[in-house]
């Protein structure tokens, strides 16, 4: 799940939004242009089929539209199911939160998709706390641990920052690229390559400061 926005981020998370704009500023740019051309050269690279056969396939979620998988949701659970026919004795755990009280979770929603699709539903577990990326790899951490072989599914401009996010926690997933091939979007990529650099600006004030709090959550 991505989302950037003030429902959830809490003081310390403004605090981290607040230096890592300041770092926009004493930078006049070049940070947040540094981690958008991380975030393309991973998006561009990324394979669409994991390096070796996985015990786990993780799909990150993304925010639901009328209480159903969004197309960017839908393409992450159409590679997942890709996968889990290639790969038959892979477990495949969805990961995300509920957006809104009325509304199922973005993994019952992910489940419910892949198995109108035929995927049996013995072969799904769900995590279904988590609001943002971050918290959707902690929680999986918690549930599973860091044994592996897993893969990681996101969409592509996602990639890198998820990336960066599951090895800070120990992990050490395959990354799959949802889509394809990239589809240049600059503002997507845009916006990702700022909650990368707000992500990378936390981190770092975090260790500055060995802030107990803030590195429990990024490790």
């Amino acid at each position: 799940m991505s989302r950037l926005d003030g429902s959830f981020i809490g003081r310390d998370g403004t605090i981290t939004l607040v230096a890592a704009l300041g770092a926009v500023v004493l930078t006049a740019g070049l940070a947040p242009a540094v981690a958008t051309l991380a975030v393309l050269r991973r998006a561009w690279r990324s394979p669409v089929f994991p390096s070796a056969a996985p015990r786990r396939i993780l799909v990150l979620g993304h925010r639901l539209a009328d209480g159903a998988p969004s197309v960017v949701f839908e393409q992450r659970l159409a590679r997942a199911a890709l996968l889990a026919r290639q790969f038959p004795g892979a477990e495949v755990v969805l990961l995300g939160g509920r957006g809104a009280p009325e509304q199922p979770s973005e993994a019952e929603a992910g489940r419910d998709w892949l198995a109108a699709r035929g995927l049996d539903p013995a072969r799904i577990t769900l995590e279904t706390d988590s609001r943002h990326t971050l918290e959707n790899l902690h929680n999986h951490r918690a549930l599973h641990g860091t044994a592996g072989p897993e893969a990681l599914v996101t969409s592509r401009c996602h990639l890198h920052r998820a990336m960066l996010m599951a090895n800070g926690l120990g992990l050490s997933p395959m990354p799959v690229a949802a889509e394809e091939r990239l589809r240049f979007e600059p503002a997507r990529l845009l916006g990702e390559g700022f909650r990368l650099h707000w992500y990378v600006t936390g981190r770092l004030l975090a260790r500055l400061l060995h802030h107990r709090g803030w590195l429990a959550r990024i490790s």
